[in-house]
């Protein structure tokens, strides 16, 4: 009796290690960086690349502003875009098969919602985020409702 209790004592804390370690990353609003980085100072904006840079971010409104394709390379799509907040320009590289085919879909004026890990922040004046490699979610409105925005009227699925 006593090898199985401490068997499953083992069991139970091996299990419990290995799920704290398997947890995912953390999401961050990619529409709230960009007003925080837009309005902070110099010095500021150092330490902000440094904290978020290489995190997954989500961003929405983007407005696409130009469209390259087979950039960086062959297949893939090179999205610029606008965040309407802050104005800041935000570059998606765009790999993925499903994003590949919503990309295909947009012209400019088009906006989109995105997921992606932040790969570049305030490198240059022209690009200054990179999402790479950029989850195309949903095409998206150009700007938020003035009132509250339920999830049902972005995703139809949900209940």
């Amino acid at each position: 009796m006593k090898t199985i209790g401490r068997k499953a004592c083992l069991l139970s804390v091996g299990l419990v290690l290995w799920s704290s370690a398997a947890r995912a990353e953390p999401v961050y609003n990619g529409n709230e960086l960009a007003l925080k980085y837009a309005e902070a100072k110099a010095a500021e904006k150092q330490a902000i690349a440094q904290k978020h840079g290489g995190a997954f971010h989500q961003f929405r409104y983007l407005k696409v502003t130009a469209i390259s394709r087979d950039q960086p390379e062959a297949g893939a799509v090179t999205l610029r875009t606008e965040e309407p907040g802050s104005g800041m320009p935000v570059t998606l590289i765009v790999r993925q098969k499903l994003s590949l085919a919503l990309a295909g879909a947009l012209t400019t004026n088009d906006a989109v919602a995105v997921k992606g890990r932040l790969i570049k922040i305030g490198t240059t004046a022209a690009a200054p985020m990179v999402l790479d490699p950029a989850i195309l979610m949903r095409k998206d409105r150009a700007d938020p409702k003035p009132n509250n925005e339920l999830l049902r009227e972005t995703d139809t699925t949900a209940h």
